[in-house]
């Protein structure tokens, strides 16, 4: 069956209720630095599950069963990696941070390379978190199409002009807030599944789960080669989920920007930290999902239960067995991992953009005004961006969905080279762009799994930069 009026009445509801209070939660912002930071105290708590629900886009909500259905919990791995990766951030990346008066993560930049490098690494940046992001939008659109018959622009234009409506107002505080509630909302969708399906299970779930051999969650590699080529072995996931989690939460705005909110560097160690265990019990939770599904449909595989890819069993499973009034909440909390992943891109992307980019119009009296035009103007670039998509066979899809690999590294590479090193900013910036094109190459052409890009990037941006400043110090010499 599809989605009855009652379902659909559920999630018009709750998208509503979502605006309400994202505004009120947001309050008056009185300037652009409240705007984007907030007034510094905001619960510690709130600023983790904001984190874990940025990083939890739909696709994440969908992929995760399917993962499980398919294969077994080995996907853990590379979340020990997330843990370690920040613990690390907490106490190397994060002081640099709450020294003096830091607006965005890239304000660091300016101090130890000057505003032009500043500028350039917040384009890079810019650029990663559109096409990431924006394609995780069209994504999103992918089962609202399916389910509400809509065509790829409207139901994109409704999530993100939902959207805007509370970022637009109540700008970071806002997203916090709702990021807090989206999370709890796809929560409890992952555990009601959990129970619903368990509940009519025709065997016991443990033994047949055994049986075919999916509760295994620790993989060896079989070659030297293998840990380099297949993504989930013990090495490769721990130590590649370790640099990506250094990246994503440490060097990239889109999470720096809530650990500023914390106002505090204690407060934002904790975030960062209980960030990590949430994030693994989240992904226990969703791959139990998967589990129990695969229990209830007695092991089918994904053609005889009449579907093209696996990322489809979820909404099959919410489409034809949850009840009515339940279901239309569970495909809510897939609206909620939408939400929640535009909302903290338009903010970072907004506050980067005048910081680092404009920073001079931050200076001017209306600069509030200025700050919410950003916000409405980067609203529209993902709407358009995402709508230039005509199907999920583009390729420039998996550009989008890989495209932290091309850039990570090489912020990463430059946040550490400026931290511990002193590297001129000539040669820093040479390494940035050789870091990128390399990267490109790297994953276009070779058969590296993804959790070692960000690795092999960071790897490349010190001996780049490291030659480079040997060169520029000896034509010095020489001069």
């Amino acid at each position: 069956m599809g989605l009855s009026l009652i379902d659909l009445l559920v999630i018009i509801l709750y998208l509503l209720l979502c605006v309400v209070i994202g505004i009120k939660a947001g309050g008056r912002p009185a300037d652009s630095t409240s705007y984007f930071k907030t007034d510094g105290n905001v619960p510690w708590w709130a600023v983790s599950l904001s984190i874990v629900a940025t990083e939890t886009s739909m696709l994440t909500v969908i992929s995760i069963p399917a993962v499980a259905y398919l294969g077994s919990f080995v996907f853990l791995q590379i979340v020990f990696g997330y843990i370690l990766g920040r613990i690390i951030i907490a106490w190397l990346i994060l002081p640099s941070y709450f020294k003096g008066e830091q607006k965005t993560a890239y304000t660091f930049f300016k101090e130890r390379f000057g505003p032009n490098f500043q500028r350039l690494i917040s384009i890079v940046f810019l650029v990663t978190r559109l096409l990431a992001d924006g394609v995780r939008l069209f994504a999103a659109a992918i089962p609202i199409k399916v389910i509400t018959g809509l065509d790829y622009p409207i139901s994109i234009s409704i999530i993100a002009a939902l959207t805007l409506a509370y970022t637009y107002y109540g700008g970071l505080k806002s997203v916090i807030w709702i990021d807090v509630l989206q999370l709890a909302v796809y929560t409890f969708g992952g555990a009601f599944v959990i129970w619903f399906a368990g509940t009519q299970l025709v065997d016991p779930l443990i033994p047949m789960l055994t049986e075919a051999d999916k509760m295994q969650v620790i993989t060896l590699p079989h070659s030297f080669t293998e840990i380099f080529t297949t993504p989930y072995n013990i090495i490769g996931a721990v130590l590649g989920g370790m640099f990506l989690s250094m990246a994503s939460h440490g060097v990239d705005h889109l999470m720096v920007q809530r650990l500023l909110a914390c106002g505090q560097l204690k407060k934002a160690r904790i975030a960062i930290v209980s960030s990590g265990f949430l994030v693994l019990v989240q992904f226990v939770l969703f791959l139990i999902v998967g589990m129990t599904i695969y229990g209830y449909y007695q092991g089918l595989s994904i053609s005889e239960l009449g579907l093209t890819q696996a990322d489809e069993v979820l909404l099959k499973f919410i489409n034809e067995e949850v009840p009515v009034g339940i279901a239309g909440l569970l495909i809510a909390g897939l609206f909620a991992a939408a939400m929640s992943t535009l909302s903290s891109s338009l903010s970072a992307l907004s506050s980067s953009t005048l910081f680092d980019v404009f920073p001079k119009l931050s200076e001017l009296p209306n600069s509030m005004i200025i700050s919410r035009g950003f916000t409405l103007m980067w609203t529209g670039v993902f709407i358009l961006f995402a709508i230039s998509f005509s199907d999920t066979e583009n390729p420039v899809v998996e550009l989008g969905l890989a495209i932290a690999g091309f850039t990570y590294g090489g912020l990463l590479g430059a946040f550490f080279t400026g931290r511990f090193t002193s590297i001129h900013r000539i040669s820093a910036t040479i390494a940035l762009m050789v870091c990128v094109f390399s990267m490109a190459a790297i994953i276009f052409l070779g058969n590296i799994a993804y959790p070692w890009y960000t690795l092999i990037g960071v790897s490349i941006f010190f001996t780049v930069a490291a030659i480079a400043d040997g060169i520029r110090r000896l034509v010095s010499a020489d001069g």
